[in-house]
């Protein structure tokens, strides 16, 4: 019986990865068409004030602490309703489709 959850934790993981080299690149690539080469507003309208370029670090604290919402509300109540495996099915949809697709279309809409 314990080795249903521990299944279903390394199948999450592994579609974790098919998702972030397979789906991550195709959005990449086939909808935004990021380019590396093109200046970014940090680079473009440097005022030392509002512009200014920061480590990728910081850039990552930023993202982190802005990562909060409706997922940890929803998450908990979808658990103790329906059971661990409708929160897990409700962890990994909204990852892939809700909270990942909207956070990096935001940041490439503030990019261009």
């Amino acid at each position: 019986m314990l080795a249903t959850p521990f299944l279903w934790v390394v199948a999450t993981i592994a579609l974790y990865a098919v998702a972030y080299w397979g789906y991550g690149k195709w959005i990449d690539r086939n909808v935004w068409r990021s380019d590396a080469k093109k200046a970014t507003p940090a680079h473009m309208y440097m005022d030392g004030v509002e512009y200014f370029p920061v480590s990728r670090y910081v850039l990552w604290g930023y993202q982190f602490k802005s990562v909060a919402a409706l997922g940890p509300i929803l998450g908990p109540f979808i658990g103790i309703t329906f059971g661990w495996l409708p929160a897990l099915l409700w962890i990994i949809g909204g990852n892939f489709f809700i909270g990942w697709l909207q956070d990096y279309g935001s940041m490439m809409l503030s990019v261009r």
